[in-house]
Protein backbone atom coordinates (compact mmCIF):
# COMPACT_ATOMS: atom_id res chain seq x y z
CA UNK A 1 0.00 0.00 0.00
CA UNK A 2 1.46 3.76 -0.77
CA UNK A 3 0.35 6.04 1.88
CA UNK A 4 -0.68 9.71 1.67
CA UNK A 5 0.15 12.19 4.26
CA UNK A 6 -2.56 15.00 4.77
CA UNK A 7 -1.22 17.48 7.10
CA UNK A 8 -2.95 20.38 9.36
CA UNK A 9 -3.32 23.92 7.36
CA UNK A 10 -2.75 26.75 9.32
CA UNK A 11 -6.16 27.46 9.69
CA UNK A 12 -7.32 24.11 11.47
CA UNK A 13 -4.07 25.08 13.72
CA UNK A 14 -5.43 28.58 14.73
CA UNK A 15 -8.79 27.32 14.75
CA UNK A 16 -7.78 24.31 17.14
CA UNK A 17 -6.01 26.60 19.43
CA UNK A 18 -8.04 29.25 19.81
CA UNK A 19 -10.37 26.78 21.03
CA UNK A 20 -8.39 25.35 23.14
CA UNK A 21 -7.72 29.08 24.64
CA UNK A 22 -11.10 29.94 25.19
CA UNK A 23 -11.40 26.61 26.78
CA UNK A 24 -8.97 27.07 29.58
CA UNK A 25 -10.00 30.60 30.14
CA UNK A 26 -13.30 29.50 30.67
CA UNK A 27 -12.70 26.79 32.90
CA UNK A 28 -11.20 28.65 35.22
CA UNK A 29 -13.50 31.67 35.08
CA UNK A 30 -16.11 29.13 36.15
CA UNK A 31 -14.01 26.73 38.57
CA UNK A 32 -12.68 30.53 40.19
CA UNK A 33 -16.93 31.00 40.89
CA UNK A 34 -18.56 29.24 43.81
CA UNK A 35 -21.07 28.39 41.74
CA UNK A 36 -19.10 26.68 39.67
CA UNK A 37 -16.90 24.92 41.48
CA UNK A 38 -19.90 22.49 42.11
CA UNK A 39 -20.69 22.01 38.47
CA UNK A 40 -17.11 23.07 36.60
CA UNK A 41 -15.07 19.44 37.29
CA UNK A 42 -18.00 17.59 35.42
CA UNK A 43 -18.09 20.65 33.03
CA UNK A 44 -14.38 20.19 32.35
CA UNK A 45 -14.70 16.31 32.13
CA UNK A 46 -17.03 16.26 29.35
CA UNK A 47 -15.40 19.40 27.20
CA UNK A 48 -11.71 17.17 27.66
CA UNK A 49 -13.58 14.09 26.84
CA UNK A 50 -15.54 16.06 23.70
CA UNK A 51 -11.64 16.93 22.70
CA UNK A 52 -10.25 13.66 23.44
CA UNK A 53 -12.81 11.91 20.98
CA UNK A 54 -12.53 14.55 18.28
CA UNK A 55 -8.91 14.38 18.49
CA UNK A 56 -9.28 10.61 18.51
CA UNK A 57 -11.19 10.07 15.44
CA UNK A 58 -9.95 12.71 13.12
CA UNK A 59 -8.17 11.57 9.85
CA UNK A 60 -4.42 10.99 10.32
CA UNK A 61 -3.67 9.67 6.78
CA UNK A 62 -4.93 7.69 3.34
CA UNK A 63 -3.49 4.31 1.84
CA UNK A 64 -4.04 3.03 -1.46
CA UNK A 65 -3.61 -0.42 -2.49
CA UNK A 66 -5.25 -3.57 -3.78
CA UNK A 67 -7.87 -1.75 -5.06
CA UNK A 68 -8.86 0.25 -1.84
CA UNK A 69 -8.59 3.25 -0.22
CA UNK A 70 -8.22 3.49 3.14
CA UNK A 71 -8.77 6.67 5.36
CA UNK A 72 -6.58 6.10 8.61
CA UNK A 73 -7.87 7.98 11.86
CA UNK A 74 -6.11 8.47 15.01
CA UNK A 75 -7.84 4.98 16.06
CA UNK A 76 -9.07 2.84 13.45
CA UNK A 77 -9.70 3.20 9.77
CA UNK A 78 -12.39 3.44 7.07
CA UNK A 79 -11.89 1.36 4.20
CA UNK A 80 -13.28 1.94 -0.22
CA UNK A 81 -13.76 0.21 -2.59
CA UNK A 82 -11.24 2.04 -5.61
CA UNK A 83 -12.35 -0.09 -8.73
CA UNK A 84 -15.61 1.39 -10.16
CA UNK A 85 -15.45 4.88 -8.58
CA UNK A 86 -14.14 8.28 -10.02
CA UNK A 87 -11.57 10.62 -8.93
CA UNK A 88 -10.46 14.00 -9.91
CA UNK A 89 -8.62 16.92 -7.91
CA UNK A 90 -11.05 20.12 -7.05
CA UNK A 91 -9.59 23.19 -5.87
CA UNK A 92 -13.35 24.50 -5.23
CA UNK A 93 -14.44 21.80 -3.34
CA UNK A 94 -14.87 23.00 0.26
CA UNK A 95 -15.86 26.72 -0.94
CA UNK A 96 -19.45 26.95 0.61
CA UNK A 97 -19.44 23.57 2.35
CA UNK A 98 -21.79 24.01 5.34
CA UNK A 99 -21.50 21.05 8.16
CA UNK A 100 -24.47 18.84 8.61
CA UNK A 101 -22.93 16.27 10.88
CA UNK A 102 -19.46 16.34 11.92
CA UNK A 103 -16.09 18.14 13.07
CA UNK A 104 -15.70 21.24 11.24
CA UNK A 105 -12.21 22.41 12.14
CA UNK A 106 -10.62 21.38 14.79
CA UNK A 107 -8.40 18.85 14.28
CA UNK A 108 -9.47 18.43 10.64
CA UNK A 109 -12.75 18.30 7.94
CA UNK A 110 -14.40 15.40 8.88
CA UNK A 111 -18.35 14.40 8.67
CA UNK A 112 -21.24 15.04 6.36
CA UNK A 113 -20.82 18.50 4.62
CA UNK A 114 -23.05 19.87 2.01
CA UNK A 115 -22.66 22.31 -0.61
CA UNK A 116 -24.71 23.16 -3.95
CA UNK A 117 -22.55 22.40 -6.42
CA UNK A 118 -21.22 18.83 -4.72
CA UNK A 119 -24.82 18.17 -3.04
CA UNK A 120 -23.70 16.00 0.17
CA UNK A 121 -20.04 14.71 1.09
CA UNK A 122 -18.55 12.70 3.19
CA UNK A 123 -15.27 14.52 4.19
CA UNK A 124 -11.88 13.24 5.77
CA UNK A 125 -9.92 16.21 5.24
CA UNK A 126 -7.51 18.30 7.22
CA UNK A 127 -6.63 20.81 5.03
CA UNK A 128 -9.21 22.20 2.83
CA UNK A 129 -6.34 23.26 -0.15
CA UNK A 130 -5.79 20.25 -1.36
CA UNK A 131 -9.55 19.06 -2.80
CA UNK A 132 -9.83 15.26 -3.71
CA UNK A 133 -12.90 14.10 -4.58
CA UNK A 134 -13.77 10.52 -4.76
CA UNK A 135 -17.05 9.25 -6.54
CA UNK A 136 -17.78 5.92 -4.96
CA UNK A 137 -19.37 2.97 -7.45
CA UNK A 138 -22.39 2.93 -4.84
CA UNK A 139 -23.35 7.16 -5.44
CA UNK A 140 -21.24 8.47 -2.32
CA UNK A 141 -18.75 10.87 -2.37
CA UNK A 142 -15.91 11.44 -0.34
CA UNK A 143 -13.74 14.71 -0.20
CA UNK A 144 -10.17 14.30 0.71
CA UNK A 145 -7.47 16.33 1.31
CA UNK A 146 -3.88 14.94 0.44
CA UNK A 147 -1.17 16.74 0.57
CA UNK A 148 0.46 15.59 -2.51
CA UNK A 149 -3.06 15.51 -4.91
CA UNK A 150 -0.99 14.41 -8.08
CA UNK A 151 0.05 11.23 -7.02
CA UNK A 152 -3.01 10.71 -4.94
CA UNK A 153 -5.20 10.54 -8.13
CA UNK A 154 -2.38 8.99 -10.21
CA UNK A 155 -2.13 6.19 -7.54
CA UNK A 156 -5.90 5.54 -6.76
CA UNK A 157 -5.99 5.07 -11.09
CA UNK A 158 -4.02 2.62 -10.94
CA UNK A 159 -5.62 0.63 -8.57
CA UNK A 160 -8.42 0.79 -10.84
CA UNK A 161 -10.56 4.40 -10.20
CA UNK A 162 -11.22 6.42 -13.40
CA UNK A 163 -10.23 9.96 -13.74
CA UNK A 164 -13.86 12.04 -12.91
CA UNK A 165 -15.08 14.31 -15.90
CA UNK A 166 -14.31 18.27 -14.86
Amino acid sequence: MTTFSTSMSANVRWLGLTTLAILVIALGILLGRDAGRSVGPYLATVLVLILLVTYLVSTREYAIGNGELVVRKVIGSKSFELRGASIGRDALAFQGMTRVFGNGGFFAFDGLFYSRRIGLVRSYARNREHGVLVYLAGGSKLLLSPDDPDAFVTAALAQGAVLAAP
